[in-house]
């Protein structure tokens, strides 16, 4: 009997000693913090606590008091003072958002935005979308939304205001050459496929039509189960890789894409962080689509990591000719921070430099054969890299 009281107290010791360790442990990391925060910078954190203080023991309207909306809006306003459309701090709900994009599946309109100084600039509207469908184009800069002025407002709350249930509506004032406009859209589930195949039949044979419209968690195996088919089917004279409005994504599924074209070790990217430090991202092979003629369409809504793959197929092989319009020019890459209670931090990290070693941020990627789409329905530029293989 008094075994089993002595085990008891000694499991009951050990809990409090770990305990007591963790919130030790815990305590010093917070104290670092705020010593390196303090002693760096000569801050007084202490102003916090005694604004919130004197909200809790003061505001008039206590029943508007939410504590966690305080916290999240307080983290909000430090990470957006840091003027970086592209690092942004999401709450548990907004994170589970982010995943739907990842996921390629949400509720919508179906647009990909950027912002550039303070206009809200549409990088392209996805296919068969209600965007699409309502006639937004690359290139349109969003005033308001729903009437509201939005300027001020950060790219991902942006984003918030213009998701919603599908089947209802929201109304976009929309500013295209100097021309205001005013689009009533009603939401929809957005499913975004990563990638398409079509086989083009001319004279002289076939011509691989591959379209890539994202580089979500399942782009590159998607776009291998494509690439094999053209790789099985005979009398295919080139690729025609159609990465027009397409917004970006993972960098990770950009470089496994760019292996199926290139050898192993060819460079892919090379990104370098705030303190200079750099590194090549190389291309894992086996590149089996490298002896293709190969004419990469891109425009102004070509962007991110639609621009590393153009970037690393321009830089490595010789049958590859760009085509279209300079492409949007984001050269930035975010990590995705994971935090305690299922928020994100997504946060800018690193430059990134294509294979020639041009950074493009800002700038974009020229294309070697310039033409612009200035008809509607009318595809001067698919044409154009049709007659380029055909005559390759």
């Amino acid at each position: 009997m008094n075994k089993k009281i002595s085990k008891e107290i000694i499991i009951v010791f050990v809990l409090c000693l770990g305990f007591a360790f963790g919130f030790f442990v815990n305590q010093k990391i917070n104290e670092k913090i705020y010593a390196d925060v303090y002693s760096e910078n000569g801050l007084n954190l202490s102003i916090l606590a005694e604004a919130w203080r004197n909200i809790k023991e003061g505001f008039v309207f206590e029943e508007n008091i939410d504590s966690e909306a305080m916290v999240y809006d307080a983290v909000k306003g430090l990470v957006s003072s840091l003027g970086d459309p592209y690092t942004s701090f999401l709450t548990p709900e907004e994170a589970e958002s982010f995943q739907d994009d990842l996921d390629g599946k949400f509720d919508g309109i179906g647009i990909q935005i950027a912002k550039k100084d303070d206009d809200v600039i549409v990088i392209s509207p996805i296919k068969n979308t209600p965007a699409e469908k309502a006639g937004i184009v690359s290139g349109d800069i969003i005033k308001k939304i729903n009437d509201e002025e939005i300027s001020s407002l950060a790219l991902d709350a942006i984003v918030q205001k213009i998701r919603g249930t599908a089947g209802t509506n929201v109304l976009l004032t929309v500013e295209r050459n100097e021309i205001e406009k005013i689009f009533d859209i009603k939401r929809d589930t957005i499913i975004v496929p990563s990638a398409e195949l079509e086989f083009i039949e001319t004279e002289k044979g076939k011509i691989a039509l591959l379209s890539i419209f994202q580089f979500s968690e399942t782009s590159s195996k998607d776009v291998k189960e494509l690439t094999n088919k053209i790789l099985n089917t005979s009398n295919v004279n080139g690729i025609i890789l159609d990465l027009r409005n397409n917004p970006g994504g993972l960098v990770s599924e950009a470089k496994n894409i760019a292996s199926l074209f290139l050898e192993k070790d060819l460079l892919v990217l090379k990104q370098c962080d705030k303190g200079e430090e750099c590194f090549w991202l190389k291309s894992d092979g086996p590149g089996k689509l490298a002896d293709y003629k190969i004419v990469v369409l891109i425009n102004k809504g070509t962007a991110s990591a639609a621009e590393i793959l153009t970037g690393a197929l321009d830089g490595n092989l010789e049958n590859v000719t760009t085509l279209g319009e300079t492409s949007f020019g984001k050269g930035l890459v975010q990590k995705v921070l994971y935090l305690s209670d299922g928020s994100i931090l997504k946060m800018t990290t690193e430059k990134w430099y294509t294979p020639l070693d041009e950074q493009i941020h800002g700038i974009g990627i020229e294309p070697e054969i310039k033409i612009e789409n200035t008809e509607e329905n009318d595809d001067s530029q698919f044409k154009k890299a049709l007659e380029l293989i055909d005559n390759k």
